[in-house]
C-alpha cells in the first residue's frame, strides 16, 4: 500500500503528458503527479516557475536560468544567455540577456528576411502541456531578431502550430510587442569585427494571453512546455553559427523534447508524517568535502569574469597542496550585459548520510550568511550605492566537482525552488553575518529517494547594479563555524494515510453498497470516523483484516468509530455494507476521517450516486 506525497514533484515524462484547461483565469489545473512516497522520482525535463505579479512586473524578481557559454577569443564564439520570466493578469513577459561579443544583424530587414541568419533568439510555448510528437495548434513560438535602430516590426516573426509543422502565416487575435538594444563599446560597433568586442543584447517579449488563445492567466500550478534557442552570427561570411538550445535535447519540431514552465506553482508539502529528528548538516572542518562541498563560478567580488576572462577559471575552496584558497560564495547580476564581468553563481553538495534511512522528509532549509556586498553605501549616484537582490535556489541534477566547475561548464538548473530577498549592509558587522534560509525540502527530498546527495545552487534575477552579495563557503576558518553553509533536515515516519472507496459508485433504493476502509499502522494509538450520509441503511457484514477491534456504530450520529494500535506497516482493512434507502435522486457523500496522537489527520471521501438517470451507449460496429 503506498502513501502519497503532496510535494510537488513530477515524474518523467509526465510534466508535458498532463493536460490542462487552455482557458483563461478561471481554468482549474489538474491535479500534480503524485508518486509512492518515499520513492519519488526526481523530475527529468527542467522546470522554470514562473512568478506571478499581481501589478507591475520588476524583473529582478522574476524567475531565472540560463543557457550556452561565454567563450573567449577570435570569432567564432559561442554565447551565454540569462532568461527571465514572469507574468501578470495581462501578459507572460520574457526577457533574454544574450552576451555576445560579436554582433551581426541585418540592417536592412523586412517582413520576409530570414531573422535567423543572423543574431536573434526564439521562445516555444506549448500552451497544453501536451507535448506532442508534432507542433499543434496549442504551440507557439515567437522570434525577435538583433537590431539597433530600425522598426522593431521588421525584426519579429511567429508562428503556430498546425499539426504537422509551423504556420508562419498565422495571424494572433492580439498583438504580442517586442524590445531589443545592443550593447557594444565606443571603440566598437555591431557589423563589424574591428576595433573593441561588443558586449551583447537583449530582447524583450510581452505575450498577452490573448495572443495565446486564453483571456487570462493560466490557473496556479498550470505546466506548459517551453524551449528556447538562440541564433548567432559572428563573422559577415558563411554561415551562421549552430544555434544555442535549451534544454539539451530540444527540437523545435518536437514539442515532447521540450522543458516545463509552470505558473507559481505550490512549494513543496510532504505527506502526513511523526516528527523524529532533525540533522544539521555542515562542515565541522574548512577541508571536510566528505560532508559538504561548494564552489562559486563567474565575476566574484572583483568583477573577474565576463569579457574579463574570467569564465574558465575554477573557484573551489583549495589550492591543489589542498590548502583553503577561497572562503566565499557569490550570488550576483544585472539585466545590462555589459556588467556580464560582475555575474556570479554558487553551487553547493550536501551528503544525507546523517539522515536516517526509510525516513520522511518533512522539511529541509539551506542556510547562508551573508557578510557584504558589492557598491558604496555612501556613493552620491544611486547606481553606485549597494542594492536589495533577490537570489533564487535552484535543484540541480547534473553533475560538477568542487574544484573543477567553472562558468562555461557549469551545469544547466534544473528547478528554480525559493526566493529569498537579501537586504545589502551598510557597513561590515563582522561574522558570521546575517542568516538567511531558502526552502529546499523538494531537492532534498528527491534526493533522499534516490540515495543521492542533493546538489544546489544559488543565482541572482537582479536588474540594478551593485546587487552582488557575499556569502561564507564552508572553508571558512575556524573562527567563523557558525557561518558556514548549513542544510538543516526535519524528518519523521509517515503517519496513517487512509483510503476510502465505494463500490459500485451507483444504485437504486434497495441496492447494496460495499465500502473499504484501509490503511497503515504505525505503532502508535490511531483513531477512525466514519459518518454515514442520510440516505443509507446501517451498516452490516463488517470484515476486518489486520486488528480485531469491532468498530462501534452510533445510529443517532449515523457514525462507525473504531480505535486500535496496529504495529507499523501493519495493513488494516475494515469492510462493511450498507442499502440505500431513498427514493431521491442525489449524491451520497461520505467522508472517513483517521487520526494519530502528535500527527496530521487523514480523510478521504467516497460518493455514491442514488437513483441515477442512466444512458446506454449503443455499440456500433463497421461492416467490412
Amino acid at each position: 500500500m503506498s502513501r502519497l506525497p503532496r510535494c510537488f514533484i513530477l515524474l518523467l515524462g509526465l510534466i508535458l503528458m498532463m493536460s490542462h484547461s487552455p482557458g483563461g483565469g478561471d481554468a482549474s489545473a489538474p491535479p500534480w503527479p503524485t508518486p509512492p512516497y518515499p520513492g519519488i522520482q526526481a523530475i527529468s525535463t527542467r522546470q522554470v516557475n514562473a512568478p506571478y505579479f499581481s501589478g507591475t512586473l520588476w524583473w529582478g524578481q522574476t524567475a531565472i536560468f540560463w543557457l550556452g557559454q561565454n567563450e573567449q577569443g577570435n570569432p567564432p564564439t559561442r554565447n551565454y544567455t540569462d532568461v527571465r520570466m514572469g507574468y501578470t493578469d495581462d501578459a507572460l513577459r520574457i526577457l533574454a540577456t544574450v552576451a555576445d561579443y560579436y554582433l551581426w544583424y541585418d540592417e536592412n530587414a523586412n517582413s520576409s528576411s530570414d531573422l535567423t541568419q543572423h543574431d536573434a533568439v526564439a521562445i516555444y510555448l506549448d500552451t497544453s502541456g501536451d507535448g506532442a510528437a508534432a507542433p499543434q495548434s496549442d504551440d507557439y513560438w515567437f522570434l525577435i531578431g538583433a537590431r539597433e535602430f530600425q522598426d522593431v516590426d521588421n525584426y519579429t516573426r511567429h508562428a503556430r502550430g498546425n499539426g504537422s509543422g509551423w504556420d508562419s502565416g498565422w495571424t494572433p487575435s492580439a498583438a504580442w510587442s517586442a524590445q531589443s538594444a545592443l550593447s557594444f563599446s565606443e571603440h566598437g560597433s555591431p557589423n563589424s569585427n574591428d576595433g573593441d568586442i561588443d558586449y551583447g543584447w537583449t530582447a524583450v517579449f510581452t505575450l498577452p494571453w490573448e495572443t495565446l488563445g486564453l483571456s487570462g492567466p493560466p490557473a496556479e500550478g498550470t505546466a506548459w512546455g517551453l524551449g528556447v534557442r538562440v541564433y548567432d552570427r559572428d563573422l559577415n561570411s558563411g554561415s551562421p553559427l549552430e544555434p544555442e538550445i535549451w534544454p539539451e535535447a530540444f527540437s523545435s519540431s518536437n514539442p515532447s523534447t521540450w522543458a516545463a514552465l509552470t505558473f507559481n506553482a505550490p512549494a513543496c508539502e510532504p505527506p502526513p508524517a511523526i516528527v523524529e529528528g532533525t540533522t544539521t548538516i555542515q562542515r565541522a572542518t574548512p577541508t571536510d568535502t566528505s560532508v559538504v562541498q561548494d564552489a562559486w563560478v563567474g565575476g566574484g567580488a572583483w568583477c573577474s569574469g565576463g569579457h574579463e576572462g574570467g569564465a574558465d577559471i575554477n573557484h573551489g575552496g583549495f589550492y591543489p597542496d589542498g590548502s583553503v584558497k577561497e572562503s566565499e560564495l557569490f550570488a550576483g547580476n544585472e539585466v545590462a550585459v555589459t556588467h556580464l564581468p560582475c555575474f556570479s553563481k554558487s553551487f553547493l553538495r550536501f551528503y544525507l548520510d546523517d539522515v536516517p534511512a526509510g525516513k520522511v522528509i518533512l522539511s529541509a532549509t539551506l542556510i547562508l550568511h551573508h557578510w557584504g556586498n558589492s557598491g558604496e553605501p555612501d556613493a552620491p549616484e544611486d547606481e553606485d550605492r549597494p542594492h536589495n537582490s533577490h537570489v533564487w535556489l535552484y535543484s540541480m541534477s547534473d553533475p560538477w566537482t568542487e574544484m573543477g566547475i567553472t562558468w562555461n561548464n557549469a551545469p544547466l538548473a534544473q528547478k528554480n525552488l525559493d526566493m529569498v530577498e537579501v537586504i545589502p549592509l551598510a557597513s561590515y558587522i563582522g561574522n558570521p553575518g546575517i542568516p538567511y534560509s531558502w526552502d529546499a525540502t523538494e531537492a532534498v527530498a528527491t534526493a533522499y529517494a534516490a540515495g543521492q546527495p542533493v546538489s544546489l545552487a544559488i543565482y541572482d534575477a537582479a536588474s540594478q547594479r551593485n546587487t552582488s552579495k557575499y556569502f561564507s563557503s564552508s572553508e571558512a576558518d575556524e573562527w567563523n563555524v557558525e557561518g558556514r553553509p548549513a542544510l538543516t533536515v526535519t524528518w519523521g515516519r509517515a503517519g496513517a494515510d487512509l483510503e476510502k472507496s465505494a463500490t459500485p459508485h451507483f444504485g437504486n433504493e434497495g441496492d447494496p453498497i460495499s465500502y473499504i476502509l484501509s490503511f497503515l499502522g504505525t505503532g502508535n494509538t490511531l483513531t477512525l470516523t466514519d459518518t454515514l450520509p442520510a440516505g443509507v441503511s446501517a451498516p452490516g457484514n463488517l470484515a476486518l483484516e489486520g486488528t480485531s477491534v469491532m468498530p462501534a456504530y452510533d445510529g443517532g450520529q449515523r457514525r462507525l468509530t473504531w480505535s486500535d494500535s496496529p504495529g507499523v506497516d501493519q495493513e488494516v482493512i475494515i469492510r462493511y455494507t450498507v442499502t440505500i434507502n431513498t427514493i431521491q435522486r442525489l449524491a451520497l457523500v461520505n467522508v472517513a476521517e483517521l487520526t494519530e496522537a502528535g500527527g496530521d489527520a487523514s480523510t478521504d471521501t467516497a460518493i455514491v450516486v442514488a437513483n441515477p438517470y442512466l444512458v446506454h451507449l449503443p455499440l456500433i460496429l463497421k461492416g467490412q
